[in-house]
């Protein structure tokens, strides 16, 4: 039989010249037993309690998470405006000691008949972000990388097609190896051609062909800005695609046109985007997948739509090629996209602009 133990509590008495003397009393026992059971009635959280806690937390919770993404997507997007400064500078240095801005070339035949190579503005800048190395091994061969597919035209292309070169990748926008957030920008035009093509598609012509900051198969220099560098966008950003060919993603995917000729103007397009939007029977899900090739598909982009358009981009033949095809510029920022303009000047521009100034603003010669 385990004994039963209990403390006297100690009792303290004042006499009249101030001594005080021990002394016990029935009423200073106390049980060990009887203690512990009041300690541990004391300890924990009620019910009540802990819903309570549960409740302020969550609701600590609801406002400093926004606040924190806030921080982030400011912090985020203040890097991308200095990867959008060093490309500008990077493209200024490249016409300082030759007074004329990168050639945009597909590699395909010109106007004038013969072969051009693949010429895009973002290898010419690579000796001057410090990117020598992957200049020299690039050879500027005809390329068979597309929107709807992920292949090179092969040799040292296959391999610098997947090198990530962070300085073109956004990082407000998700990470794909190799990819390329940043265009240049083609201008207005649904096409690319500055006269009005032969044969029986003689009518078919967009008088704003080739009136961005970059045109096909020729080189342009700053005296060719008649609207003036300041007014006009060199390279904006797009999101590059989901990747996914089995599901249209209206943000980051495009549709194709079936048929090129129907769609001579940039006007045509906008209209032609927003009838096929989401019912084509394919799409291309691999833009801006690489940094290497010119093409709308991943390196270019138009005015013929407005910034993060709710229209879905569009274009002929399954390929973002420069012909018949309106691919805006699209970011993760919210509400804006950002430009650098002719001047060096980087500045974000609200999606809500006035269609007619963004298309000025495309416009190395401005619109009437």
């Amino acid at each position: 039989m385990i004994p039963h133990i209990s403390i006297v509590a100690p009792c303290f008495r004042f006499g009249s010249l101030g001594a005080r003397s021990n002394c016990a009393s029935s009423s200073g026992r106390i049980s060990l037993y009887s203690r512990q059971r009041i300690v541990s009635a004391r300890s924990g959280f009620t019910v009540v309690e802990l819903i309570v806690s549960l409740g302020v937390i969550s609701l600590l919770a609801s406002l400093l998470l926004p606040a924190v993404q806030s921080a982030r997507e400011s912090s985020r997007r203040v890097e991308c405006t200095s990867h959008m400064k060093q490309i500008m500078q990077a493209t200024e240095a490249f016409a300082a000691g030759r007074q004329k801005y990168p050639k945009y070339s597909t590699g395909d035949f010109s106007s004038q008949g013969g072969m051009e190579k693949n010429v895009c503005p973002f290898v010419e800048i690579l000796p001057f972000i410090g990117q020598g190395s992957a200049y020299e091994k690039f050879q500027p061969q005809i390329a068979t990388f597309d929107g709807l597919s992920i292949s090179a035209a092969g040799g040292a292309n296959a391999e610098l097609m997947y090198l990530t070169i962070p300085l073109y990748q956004c990082p407000s926008d998700r990470s794909q190896m190799g990819s390329c957030n940043y265009r240049a920008n083609l201008g207005t035009g649904a096409d690319y051609y500055t006269s009005p093509p032969t044969g029986p598609f003689s009518e078919c012509f967009d008088p704003n062909n080739a009136n961005g900051a970059f045109v096909l198969y020729r080189q342009i220099s700053p005296k060719d800005f008649r609207d003036g560098l300041s007014n006009t966008v060199m390279y904006s950003e797009r999101v590059i695609g989901d990747g996914n060919s089995d599901e249209f993603d209206p943000w980051r995917d495009y549709s194709p046109v079936s048929d090129a000729w129907p769609h001579c103007t940039g006007e045509g397009l906008r209209a032609t985007c927003r009838g096929i939007a989401g019912i084509a029977p394919v799409h291309a899900s691999y833009l801006g997948f690489t940094w290497l090739y010119a093409t709308k598909a991943h390196t270019a982009y138009d005015h013929i739509l407005s910034p993060n358009s709710l229209i879905p981009d569009c274009a002929h033949m399954g390929q973002a090629g420069i012909n018949n095809s309106a691919i805006t510029a699209r970011s993760q920022h919210p509400g804006i996209v950002i430009v650098a303009m002719g001047d060096g000047s980087v500045r974000p521009v609200s999606e809500h602009i006035d269609l007619h100034v963004w298309q000025s603003m495309g416009s190395r010669s401005g619109l009437d």
